[in-house]
């Protein structure tokens, strides 16, 4: 697999970058035409804003009102575009080539922060010095019924699924300078493709045990988990995460669980399988 790794290189020492120093954290925001969703989603970036952290802003061409939206608050925004990315991991890859910071988060338009969310980052980058990947909790949202549940990460169970989530994962710019960017022909598992990559260059996860984000249910993986499951299948296959009879059990078997869970009927048993799934930091 080819993997252009240059707008990730780590870049000469210039004044330029000797004055954002002081930046810990860059947050990519992903939108295109979501306005309502995309003025929650930055209020809540917003609301925790210190000079240590920049707002890099990728706008998939939108014409609704999200453009008015982000020229309302341009002057908090260290750089934003619009209608100039090719899908969605060439969009996090042009955020990612803005980003100053030490570390960097992706966060769509439709998830958000927890209020302490860049106090518990920075806790945790001081606490752990060596990890390059932070990974935290998230509450999934049914903007319908209001139901939810949390998720806390586990690394080691990605040969499985995706236990590690991508509105509350922090990566370090020099991860993504060693590992590149994200791949898009993995349209639906873009995030996953890049965790499974990291694991086989030895990049450290560090678990930060608290929820850091909340994302809403029914986005392009869940809609599509077909697609989602096989291209995650293939991911753990190519980066020899298991073999190729263990990924397609894997993926069968999780195939199968996803569509008998489609019945109405069987939303109790569902619950009740997000609450096993419930994992304690």
């Amino acid at each position: 697999m080819n993997i252009d790794r240059s707008p990730f290189a780590p870049r000469q020492c210039r004044q330029e970058d000797l004055d954002s120093m002081s930046i810990s954290l860059s947050v990519i925001m992903i939108v295109k035409n979501d306005s309502l969703r995309f003025r929650r989603a930055l209020s809540s970036v917003l609301a925790q804003k210190t000079e240590r952290l920049e707002i890099i802003v990728i706008d998939g061409g939108s014409t609704d009102g999200t453009l008015n939206e982000i020229a309302a608050h341009q002057d908090q925004l260290h750089y934003w575009e619009s209608g100039l990315d090719k899908g969605i991991a060439d969009a996090f890859n042009r955020g990612i080539a803005q980003a100053r910071g030490e570390f960097i988060a992706i966060l769509n338009s439709d998830d958000t922060w927890e209020p302490d969310t860049l106090r518990r980052v920075l806790d945790a980058r001081k606490s752990h010095p060596q990890a390059s990947v932070l990974c935290g909790a998230v509450r999934y949202l049914d903007p319908d019924s209001g139901y939810s549940y949390t998720r806390y990460p586990d690394p080691t169970a990605l040969k499985l699924r995706m236990w590690v989530f991508h509105p509350a994962l922090f990566v370090s710019r020099a991860s993504y300078a060693r590992v590149g960017g994200y791949e898009p022909q993995y349209t639906h598992a873009m995030d996953s493709e890049w965790c499974h990559r990291a694991l086989t260059h030895g990049e450290k996860f560090e678990v930060v045990p608290a929820v850091l984000a909340n994302m809403s249910l029914g986005g392009l993986s869940d809609r599509d988990f077909t697609v989602s499951l096989r291209q995650y299948r293939d991911s753990v296959i190519c980066h020899g995460l298991c073999g190729r009879l263990e990924a397609w059990a894997y993926y069968t078997f999780f195939l199968t669980v996803k569509k008998t869970m489609l019945f109405p009927l069987l939303n109790p048993i569902k619950r009740l399988r997000d609450r096993f799934n419930h994992r304690n930091g």
